[in-house]
Order: C-alpha cells, then sequence, then structure tokens
C-alpha cells in the first residue's frame, strides 16, 4: 500500500532494514544549535552514536530543530552485533543507540551552555518511509526546511544540510549515488528541489 494512505504513526517501531524520517526539536523558545560549533559537534555525535547503525540519505539542521532520513542497516551489517543482544531486541538495540547519542550531546550542550536539565522536548518522532515516491518528496522537503521557516531566502546555501552534498563530488557520508539514482541525475535532482513539487496526501507525513 502507498504511504500516502497509510495511518500517520511518529512514533514506529525502529526496524533493521527499514528507512525512516526522523526530527526532534529544542525544547520551549530554546534553541539546540546557537555557533557552527554546536552544528558541528552534533553531526560528530551523528557519526559516532547513529552512523554505525545507520546510512544517511539526507539531513538537515535548523536552529531549533532537525530532520534526519536514516535506514537502519540490516542485522547482519552491524558492527561488532556479536557482543550486543539477539536480534528480536532490535529495537531496543536501535532507541538505546539513539538515546545515547542525544544524551550525549545534551550532557555537552548543558555544559557549554551552563545549563541543567532536558534539552530536546520529546522521545524523538519517526515516521516511516517505505515508497520510493514519498521518499523523494521528503529528501526534497528536508532540504528546503531552512527556506519552509523563514531562515533564509534561498535553501541552497543553507550550511547545515545534505543539499551541497549532492553536488559535490567530494567525499561524504551522505547516501549520494543512492540519492541521485532516485532522481535519476543530479540535474533531475536539482530540478525536482527548484520545483518543490507535492503530491496530494504527503502533508500529514511531513513532521514538524
Amino acid at each position: 500500500m502507498s504511504a500516502y494512505f497509510k495511518t500517520t504513526n511518529f512514533y514506529e517501531k525502529l526496524q533493521f532494514g527499514e528507512t525512516y524520517h526522523i526530527l526532534n526539536r529544542a525544547i520551549g523558545n530554546e534553541n539546540l544549535f546557537n555557533s557552527k560549533d554546536d552544528y558541528f559537534y552534533f553531526l560528530q555525535k551523528l557519526e559516532r552514536y547513529i552512523l554505525p547503525w545507520s546510512d544517511l540519505p539526507s539531513y538537515c539542521l535548523v536552529p531549533n530543530h532537525f530532520h534526519l532520513l536514516v535506514t537502519i542497516k540490516e542485522f547482519d551489517k552491524i558492527p561488532d552485533k556479536l557482543f550486543r543482544s539477539v536480534k528480536e531486541e532490535q529495537e531496543k538495540l536501535i532507541l538505546q543507540a539513539f538515546s545515547n547519542f542525544f544524551n550525549s550531546y545534551s550532557k555537552s550542550y548543558n555544559k557549554i551552555y551552563n545549563r541543567k536539565g532536558r534539552v530536546f522536548l520529546y522521545p524523538f518522532k519517526r515516521i516511516l518511509v517505505d515508497d520510493d515516491d514519498y521518499l523523494i518528496y521528503v529528501i526534497n522537503y528536508i532540504h528546503r526546511n531552512p527556506f519552509h521557516h523563514g531562515i533564509v531566502d534561498d535553501y541552497t546555501t543553507w550550511k547545515y544540510s545534505s543539499y551541497k552534498a549532492f553536488l559535490s563530488n567530494s567525499s561524504t557520508k551522505i547516501k549520494r549515488d543512492y540519492v541521485l539514482s532516485l532522481f535519476g541525475s543530479g540535474d533531475e535532482f536539482v530540478l525536482f528541489h527548484n520545483e518543490n513539487k507535492t503530491k496530494q496526501g504527503l502533508k500529514e507525513y511531513l513532521i514538524e
């Protein structure tokens, strides 16, 4: 069944081999990122805690929240799996990786800004992306997020998203070849983003 017509669940069960659109935001009116160092540090934490478990097709970080598109690796592709729990506890394993990620960033953030308490508003939202059409619209949505929120006039200039990685030949942690294959080519990738195409039934699956 198409992803556009299933019941929305912002707290999907996390499973190996599946792709998820993930969001979390800062508590209250605070920011998650106050400086370029914060953005950089968050991405370092992402690489340390999440990328051993997941591939990363796209991301965008804005001052008070972030969007990630992650594909959880198959169980037999997880490094050092032999000293982890059994596969039947898969959601617990993946949730623990995300918990470690958020807790590590929160501790560092609180230390830097001399604050205490929660940094993130809620347990992270996630929705299963199991349709290729939905997948390319989510990638477009994630990259255009800074423009959507009025942070910049041109989303292509935003430094803290994966968009520019698709226009470069430099080494990247982003799954560039895979994503470009979904659009057909680099030119089609750019054109799709510029046209900002929408599809009926998509809005309820775009989490904020």
